[in-house]
């Protein structure tokens, strides 16, 4: 079974595989969250190249789909502004080929009652025309334009419609894409831009269209753990490069900013995230990275952080793996490494059939829409309030009620699916609240993650006990979100399910470990039952399903990976870093008054602050705030780099990594008080209001190009308390 999106690996691709390797580059560092050259270098050309004379913003994401989510996303959130808000927030589609709704819409459901709600999909220009004057539309979407586009696009501009145009074919000549997409606000572009070898996409906004999200909540909730990797946007480079895009001028302009950190920070702040952009400089956490090898991650002044948190859990055995290039290079595309992975995650999960997936959201999708095929005659599914399943439009389904806030204004994204029940995990009755959503007889399926992702707290097990035992009874299927919980992150079975819930789990999502730091890969896992009850429903979207995103490269870094840990010498050495990971936390939590617990499981801990001294909800203002200034104080002083307390280190941490983290936290918070923790915030408050004041100024006039410091003081190389350094 091939896909009918990618395209044999080249060897011009492996070759790039294999530079950035060992070259160090670092690679999958979290999208929207990390300013890198190359996310700057890609924007300021997709700027370039899409209509226009004004500055685009590009957000990026794993393939054209993803991004035409995040169009959608966009879209629903405008039509809820202003003195035209839209609460209903209708998007018409034309969509010549059906891609895009075998996609959204695979079991051909009315735009009222499917996962993804009121989108419209017209395949002739006659049904688009005809569908203008059917009702108030927010938006207009147009995939691969043809001759009859720019009458609609003009169409749909008179009737203040926001208008997306998506372009999948191969790139043009250069001077003729600009003609070709002409008339929109916002461009979608996906595997197109990397010669069809690896997972892609973007969402290109004008000004106007990104009004909406240029504020710091919006900017910073539109994040990816794989969107924006080294190796993407390398690969973007490379085919603007060979298809003419790229004249002496942009190569002048990409290689200062190559070359010059502050170049690169203003690059991205125009064309890649402005708020975002903005906020990481004033906190000093612009790194100036030079190199990625293991769990350090080394600064161009020399500077070396420990990383515990780039990648939120992507990485499986340090950056830059070194037996990596030696294996991608004996790379074969007469095998079938899907076939191999889909054979090794079989033995080491259980699951005898996986769905190909280029991230946690997508393998969730898959799961989404399984569940639905299997039991079309019960479309409820209940899951918990807690719960992060991603933010494309079909996973917000089961998403709206997690623990970050995905938009600066209520039910920005709305519609949702709208047979969903969120029980409270937590709250007192909870199992009586359970007990009754699933007793209706229409639940289809029961999602949930084991360990809440970004709490790290996990559902209790008497909720567990009665999912497993009403399963039978009631006929709905258990899926686990295990894309932060699973290969062996926290526990010894490589899913968290087997530990917890075995034999009764029926679909798993799985991501971030599986990308070695260096591709998107994602699956998602099942049984033959759930697929053969899916072809009694829609074969030909079983299908889809299976080829859509068959990538042989991908699945060849992801098998190989896996094989590489799959000893038992690895899982041992594994075991003891988790013991010690836990071990050193819990003294550390016991020692300092910061701190009254450590939560989580396995190698997925946090580090939970002392709830007397912080008193504040963590999506409030100041539990916002107090966050940064803790994570702060961890990098300047320890020199680690933490996200919220949460640990992401290696799952298969080089020798000495834990030890050397550990070491580090206790020296370097010994003697910090809760004082010291806000101090720290009204520096970093007032260091923000400076830097406003300096980035106006900057603006202004030209300056030369930056150091490692803000506010005259190096955020990476606090002293360490009575003398002592890290280990």
């Amino acid at each position: 079974m091939i896909s009918d999106r990618y395209r044999a690996a080249t060897a011009a691709t492996i070759e790039a595989l294999i530079e950035l390797n060992r070259s160090k580059r670092p690679n999958i560092l979290v999208s929207g969250l990390a300013i890198t050259v190359e996310s700057a270098q890609v924007g300021y050309l997709m700027s370039e190249i899409c209509p226009g004379e004004v500055d685009y913003v590009t957000y990026y994401s794993n393939s054209l789909e993803e991004a035409f989510s995040g169009a959608l996303r966009l879209a629903r959130h405008t039509s809820k502004l202003g003195t035209t808000e839209d609460a209903h927030s209708w998007v018409l589609v034309y969509d010549p080929t059906s891609r895009l709704q075998r996609y959204f819409d695979p079991l051909a459901e009315t735009g009222d009652i499917g996962l993804v709600r009121h989108v419209r999909f017209a395949r002739s220009a006659e049904e688009v025309a005809d569908a203008f004057g059917s009702r108030r539309w927010s938006a207009f979407a147009i995939l691969d334009p043809d001759e009859s586009a720019a009458v609609l696009l003009e169409e749909a501009h008179l009737r203040n419609m926001l208008c997306v145009i998506a372009e999948s074919r191969s790139l043009p000549e250069r001077g003729t894409l600009a003609q070709r997409v002409a008339g929109g606000d916002i461009y979608v572009f996906g595997e197109n831009l990397v010669d069809f070898q690896v997972p892609f996409g973007c969402l290109s906004m004008s000004p106007a269209a990104y009004a909406v999200w240029n504020n710091p909540l919006d900017a910073m909730a539109q994040t990816s753990t794989f969107a924006a990797s080294a190796t993407a946007l390398s690969l973007v480079l490379n085919t603007l490069r060979t298809c003419g895009y790229v004249t002496s001028e942009h190569e002048s302009v990409l290689g200062d900013i190559e070359s010059s950190r502050r170049l690169r920070n203003d690059y991205f702040h125009r064309h890649s995230n402005p708020s975002a952009a903005d906020l990481m400089e004033a906190f000093g956490l612009d790194f100036d990275f030079d190199a990625a090898e293991g769990a350090q991650i080394t600064l161009r002044d020399g500077t070396t952080l420990l990383d515990c948190a780039l990648g939120n859990g992507a990485n499986l055995r340090g950056h830059n793996p070194p037996d990596f290039a030696d294996a991608i290079s004996r790379h074969d595309e007469a095998i079938d490494y899907n076939h191999k992975l889909a054979e090794l995650l079989s033995v080491l999960s259980g699951f005898e059939v996986t769905v190909p997936a280029v991230s946690g959201a997508t393998s969730v999708e898959n799961a989404l829409f399984l569940a639905r095929m299997a039991r079309p005659t019960k479309p409820r599914i209940v899951t918990f309030n807690g719960n992060f399943s991603g933010k494309t439009i079909p996973t917000l389904n089961v998403s709206r009620h997690g623990p970050q806030r995905s938009a600066s204004i209520k039910d920005a994204f709305a519609p949702y699916y709208p047979d969903v029940i969120f029980v409270n995990p937590f709250a007192r009755g909870a199992a009586d609240d359970l007990i009754a959503a699933l007793s209706g007889g229409d639940v289809g399926l029961v999602w949930c993650e084991l360990v809440q992702g970004m709490s790290c707290r996990a559902i209790p097990d008497e909720l567990l006990q009665i999912i497993a035992s009403l399963k039978h009874d009631m006929g709905y299927l258990i899926g686990i979100d295990e894309v932060l919980t699973g290969v062996w992150r926290s526990a010894d079975t490589f899913l968290l399910a087997q530990s917890w819930l075995p034999d009764v789990v029926d679909i798993a999502s799985i991501a971030k470990p599986l990308s070695d730091m260096m591709v998107p890969v994602a699956a998602t896992l099942t049984t033959t039952e759930v697929i053969w009850s899916c072809r009694q429903t829609n074969d030909a979207a079983v299908d889809q399903l299976l080829k859509r995103y068959r990538n042989n490269l991908c699945a060849h870094v992801a098998w190989h990976a896996l094989q590489s840990v799959n000893t038992e010498a690895a899982r041992e050495h594994r075991r003891l870093a988790e013991g010690q990971l836990r071990e050193g936390l819990v003294r550390l939590a016991d020692r300092s008054p910061l701190y009254e617990s450590v939560q989580g499981h396995g190698m997925h801990v946090r580090l939970i602050a002392n709830s007397r001294l912080f008193p504040f909800r963590e999506n409030s203002l100041m539990g916002e705030l107090l966050g940064q200034a803790f994570e702060d104080l961890i990098l300047r002083r320890c020199r680690v780099i933490l996200g919220r307390g949460r640990f992401f280190p290696p799952l298969f941490p080089p020798p000495d990594t834990i030890a050397q983290a550990v070491s580090r936290l206790e020296y370097g918070l010994e003697g910090v008080t809760a004082f010291t923790v806000y101090v720290n915030l009204l520096r970093n408050v007032a260091g923000l209001a400076s830097f406003a004041v300096r980035r106006w100024v900057r603006r202004l006039r030209p300056q030369s190009d930056g150091g490692q410091t803000i506010d005259g003081r190096d955020r990476c190389s606090g002293e360490f308390p009575h003398g002592h350094s890290p280990r």
